[in-house]
């Protein structure tokens, strides 16, 4: 969900309140509730109710993004050591290497980033992973060096598959369907509990103002809960492989010359 349909449904709904009081007081005859403080308890309840409610899940739906941004740091960090540790290799096998993680980190910024949005994994990333997992087989560790940068390999090729599965796992909205469905029913009981304040002695600009106020800080909730719950969608703030493609610069950097069996996004070459 990008920022301007968030624009237009946090309009439509403040909209739609404020047309819903006028349509009350035009039809009520008099005041909906004629002794506010019988209705003061119930209206503190639902409120008081709806927001512990909505503080929780955003809690729990920015440890999602916040999951999801950390595993994507993690995975990026460990590719570009993988990049360096094969340094520690002789040429063949460190160019080989290394055209593998480049074309890896290419893969994950340009394709898995998409597939993520569907709760996807890329075909095309786990290809560059069987691939450079083929070379750890047929490494030749003859000399304490070569030992010890496998060991190296060993180590980050584990800090990256930990890094993107959780990366993977945060895609994947944690908000089920039924705290949604309560959400939104909070927020309209706590909105329509409004429109039984209605009442035609007090000033329509007053109420409107009144019952806008509740169903924008209603709504924005609820976005917030949305966007955080969907931290790869297009929208701002969502979170971008801005570590990996930092990586690859990196890399770009260190080894300018290097041949890699792949395009831009990752793809193996023709």
């Amino acid at each position: 969900m990008s920022l301007p349909i968030a624009l237009v449904i946090e309009a439509g709904v403040i909209a739609l309140a404020v047309l819903l009081l006028f349509a009350v007081r035009r039809v009520a005859s008099g005041p909906l509730l004629r002794e506010p403080t019988r209705g003061t308890p119930m209206i503190m309840m639902v409120s008081t109710a709806f927001a512990v409610l909505l503080a929780f899940i955003t809690i729990a739906a920015f440890q999602t993004y916040n999951g999801a941004k950390g595993g994507a740091r993690s995975e990026a960090v460990a590719t570009l050591e993988m990049f360096r540790t094969a340094a520690l290799f002789p040429a063949a096998d460190r160019d080989t290497l290394r055209a593998d993680f480049a074309c890896y980190g290419r893969s994950v910024a340009s394709l898995e980033w998409v597939t993520m949005r569907d709760g996807r994994r890329s075909p095309v990333t786990e290809g560059w992973i069987s691939a450079y997992r083929d070379r750890f087989t047929q490494l030749g560790l003859g000399s304490p060096r070569e030992q010890l940068g496998f060991q190296e390999l060993l180590t980050e090729a584990r800090n990256r598959t930990d890094g993107r599965r959780e990366r993977l796992t945060e895609a994947t909205p944690s908000v089920p369907l039924a705290l949604w469905i309560v959400l939104v029913l909070g927020g309209s009981v706590a909105i329509g509990l409004q429109l039984s304040m209605a009442d035609r002695r007090e000033r329509r600009v007053i109420q409107a103002a009144l019952i806008a106020g509740v169903a924008a800080i209603v709504t924005a909730g609820l976005l917030l809960v949305y966007f955080l719950d969907h931290p790869y969608q297009q929208h701002l703030g969502s979170i971008k492989p801005a570590e990996m493609r930092q990586t690859l610069a990196m890399m770009n950097q260190q080894s300018p010359g290097l041949h890699l069996p792949c395009d831009q996004s990752g793809r193996p070459a023709g």
